[in-house]
Parts: C-alpha cells; structure tokens; sequence
C-alpha cells in the first residue's frame, strides 16, 4: 500500500520541467520556494557537519547565519532538501535552476507513503486486516490530502508527526492501566517531533491531558509529566536555534502566530480576514471537501454498535483541531490546510464503519434470528461502495488542481463555487501546461500577487519559464499604464470582482479550468474598454 501511495502521490509532481516525461502536476505554490531553498540550505549544512551541527559553535554558525529562517522548525525542511539532495540527479529538466522544486516535491511523497504504512499498521493491530486497507484506501483517494502530498510543503510531514503522536498515545494511553514509562518518554518525544515539524504541536497538549485526566484520573500525572519532559527536552535540543537566546527566541516563535501579516479568506460569497472567519468554516470546509464515501461510511460507524475507548479517543483527536480553529480570534485560511491532521484518524473511524457494517451483514445471513439489520445499513453500505467507485473513476485524486477539489456533497467544484467558496487559493493552476502556450521574451501583468517574492520564485525556479525568459510584473490596476497580457490568479480572496470576469474588449488568450470552475486565465487587455479599476 505504501509503494502504491508513493507511486500515485510522485505522478503528478512536475511543476514545469523542460521536456519531461513526467505528466504535470501543480505549479509551483507560494510556500514552496521558501520551504525548498531553507530545506537545501540545512540538508547541505547536515551534510557538511553532521552530528557536529548540534555543537554550540556549529549550531551559531548554521542557525545564526543571514541566510537561515526561523519561520518554521526544521524537520519538514530539512525531509525536503533531502529529497532534493537525492533525487535532483534522477529528475531532469530544471537546468539553469538553483533548486529542482519537483525533486524536493518527492519528500512529501515519502512523509504520504510513511503515513499511508503508519495508519494501516496501526489499523491491523488493534483492528483487523479489512480495517487496515480500508483506512489506506480512504486516504489515497482523498483528492485534497494526496493533492498535498505532491507539494514541496510542510503539511503532509506535519500530518505524518501529528498521527506518529496521536496513534502512539491512543496505543498505550486509552486502556485501563496507564503507560509506562518508557512509552509516556517515547509518546513525548514523538511529540516533540511534532513540534519540530511545524506549530500545529501547541494544539496537542490540551488534547493529552484533558483525555489523560478524564480516563486515567490521577494515575495520569505521572505519565503525562514525563510526556510533557521528553517532548520538550527533544524540542529544544533539536533545535539549535532556540539555545541560541532561548527565552527570546520561543517568545518569537510563539508570537508569530498572532503578529504574522493578515490573509484573507473567500467564504460563503464574502472576504474576511484570517481572524474574523465565521465559526463554523472549519466544519463546513471538512464536511464538503471530505470524499462522500468517508462521510457515508461515519454515518455508518456511529450507528453500528458501541464505540471501543480507542475510537472515542481517534474521535476527540478528529474533532480537537476543527473545535481549536473554530474559536473566535484564531486565523484560519488556505481551505483545509491548517487542520489537514484530522484526515488520517477520520480515515481510520470511516473505515472502522465500512468494515464493521460489511462484517454485520455477513453475519445477518448467517444468523438472521440473532443479528437484525434492517433495511438502512446494506442501502448506505452499497451507496457509499459506488461513491468509493465514483471517486476512483473520475480521477479526482490524479488531477494536478487536486487540493481545489469539492466532494459530491456539494456538486463538486462547481456548486462549492456557486456557494462562494475559494477557487484556487495558492496557485498551483500555473503548471508547465499553461506556460507551454507563452512565448518567449513575454512580459506578463499579474493580479493578485500574494507576496513580494511569489514572481521572482516563479521566473527563478519554474524550468519552463526561465527557459522562455517569462517577466512577471505586478498589475498595479492602472489600466491606462499597465495594457497588455494579464494574468489573473482566481484566488477569489483577493482577486478584485472587477478582474473575475473577462472585460468588455478584452481578448481572453488562456484559460485554466477545473470542474468547470476558473483557477486561472490569461487576457489581453491592450483594447480593453476599463477606465479605472473598482475596488
């Protein structure tokens, strides 16, 4: 299963190389330049001094040099430059490029096939064999997890730290008897890899020992002490950046959740700001991005039989991080990025439901006296079986726009459109399918631009772009000054509604499209009919 989740994440990474044979994949996203360029920057600093690099004097030289960034923690990073180290040689076609994103992309496709091979072995042991595929099953063809894997980002090593924490604590903390303490050290340093990864880890704690007190009552305070020592102790010490002005550096660390710059998100048919989004977005963005055979398959695990402590426990960690970002004041954005962690325990529940109804009706045939079933679980067992053969054959999941994608719930992209939701909210329309049609030499107005870096990133590390010599330039919506091509990012958040539809005169050139719905499109604005540009 994990050959297979490596094997379908790495066919749709390519993100405009020249004269490949892989097939496209997204383009190039807004985090990745960053995510890559810091990745090789530690994996080469790794490679140079290996253990040395946690030595107070190599520390200050790697950790304290102008060229590192202390956005993030390192280990996401640092699995990325990586993979970019091992794998640039094999993949061709970013010559004249400083860092190869689709060989770094492979990293992420490792942390899915890890994770992929984590849950289903945790399924198989303390559920059975038809559980542990299921679960995998789910997974893969979750059109918006597996659309993540193929970015050189930090989510999907952020989910695959999450679930190593959280399934290592549902394994040992969730009986009658409370862990030992070699599993408390070993549960708490997989936490403090968690929080190496990325700032998701602050969300874990109250989730630890609110279960932990509640179940184990006061025979949690000794396991939980050493949960909370051992994650901390790792944290810190593989971390060099933090030893080097420790109180300053973790109050910066800690605030940049809060003193970051504000995004702004398209829901419902309205913008908010990251803090202002209405409460209930992160239930409703995992109710209508969720495949509807996972959903079908919840519905049939909370009315198929009493729950085992293991699955409320599964459940707490599934609903925990929507609860925390549904708070009022917590920024939230970028669809389901930021809570993308719950997808492998929700997984695990939809297939603890699938598996368990068909093992009920097995057992209705052979005992129909003693085992009732009713009309309701074999109609929803057979619906949610061909929502699963839907989802398998229109190949959602192998779509290079697949972390755009809706579930059926909804209409697929479409009627999530008609909703007002976010069309395409970090730019990965711009493939090497779309600049193939772009002549050399074109300079290109572009709106919206996310950041001062997003276009420079582009024209530097997109092989195709930079072998036609593309200039990208900010459209600064002076319509007199700035005629020609524009580009036009359909990240509705911040795409004025003036651009959203093709001006009168205007000649639309390209135009990109996923389920019917625009991620991007290309006009000619040289004859357009606009004297200003609304706001």
């Amino acid at each position: 299963m994990s050959a297979a989740a490596f094997v379908l994440a790495a066919s749709r990474i390519n993100h405009g190389l020249i004269d490949s044979r892989l097939p496209a994949g997204p383009g190039l996203t807004l985090d990745e330049s960053f995510n890559v360029g810091q990745g090789v920057y530690l994996a080469e600093a790794i490679g140079r001094h290996g253990p040395m690099i946690l030595t107070p004097t190599v520390a200050k030289e790697v950790f304290a040099a102008r060229d590192y960034l202390s956005d993030h923690p390192p280990v996401g990073r640092i699995l990325l430059g990586m993979a970019h180290q091992m794998t640039a040689w094999l993949i061709g076609g970013a010559d004249g490029c400083s860092i190869n994103i689709t060989a770094a992309r492979t990293g992420s496709c490792f942390a899915f096939a890890v994770l992929i091979f984590l849950v289903f072995e945790f399924c198989r042991r303390h559920f059975d064999q038809p559980t542990a595929t299921a679960a995998a099953v789910a997974l893969i063809f979750m059109p918006q997890f597996i659309g993540h894997a193929r970015l050189a980002t930090l989510e999907t090593s952020t989910v695959l730290a999450w679930s190593a924490a959280v399934l290592a604590f549902a394994s040992w903390w969730t009986g009658t008897t409370p862990p030992t303490n070699r599993q408390a050290i070993f549960c708490g340093a997989l936490w403090g890899g968690l929080m190496l990864t990325k700032m998701q880890g602050i969300l874990l704690p109250p989730l630890i020992a609110g279960w932990s007190l509640y179940h184990l009552r006061i025979r949690a305070i000794r396991p939980l002490l050493l949960w909370t020592l051992s994650g901390l102790f790792v944290a810190f010490v593989c971390w060099p950046w933090l030893w080097l002005d420790p109180m300053e550096h973790i109050r910066q660390y800690l605030g940049r959740a809060s003193d970051r710059q504000t995004l702004y998100v398209w829901y419902l048919g309205e913008r908010f700001a990251d803090k202002l989004v209405p409460w209930h977005f992160p239930f409703v963005m995992t109710l209508i991005t969720v495949p509807v055979y996972a959903l079908l398959s919840l519905v049939m695990r909370a009315m198929n039989r009493q729950m085992q402590t293991i699955e409320w426990f599964l459940l707490a960690a599934t609903l925990w991080p929507l609860i925390v970002f549904a708070l009022p004041g917590t920024p939230v954005y970028d669809g389901t990025r930021l809570f993308l962690c719950i997808m492998p325990s929700l997984a695990i529940l939809a297939a603890r439901g699938f598996a368990l109804s068909i093992r009920r009706i097995r057992e209705a045939r052979l005992h129909p006296e003693t085992v009732p079933v009713g009309r309701w679980l074999p109609a929803c067992l057979l619906i949610t079986v061909i929502a699963l053969a839907k989802t398998t054959a229109d190949r959602s999941w192998l779509s290079p726009y697949a972390i755009n994608e809706y579930n059926d719930l909804v209409g697929r992209g479409r009627g999530a459109w008609r909703l007002g939701m976010e069309s395409c909210y970090w730019s990965d329309s711009l493939n090497g399918d779309f600049w193939k049609h772009i002549a050399e030499d074109t300079t290109i107005f572009v709106a919206p631009v996310s950041h001062q870096f997003q276009l420079n990133a582009i024209e530097s590390l997109v092989p195709v772009v930079a072998r036609k010599n593309i200039h990208l330039v900010p459209f600064e919506y002076d319509s007199q000054r700035q005629r020609g091509p524009l580009l036009l990012l359909h990240r509705l958040a911040d795409l004025r509604r003036s651009l959203r539809e093709v001006p009168p005169s205007a000649e639309l050139l390209i135009e990109v499209q996923y389920d019917g719905v625009v991620l991007a499109r290309l006009i000619d604005t040289t004859h357009a009919e606009w004297d200003e540009l609304p706001e």
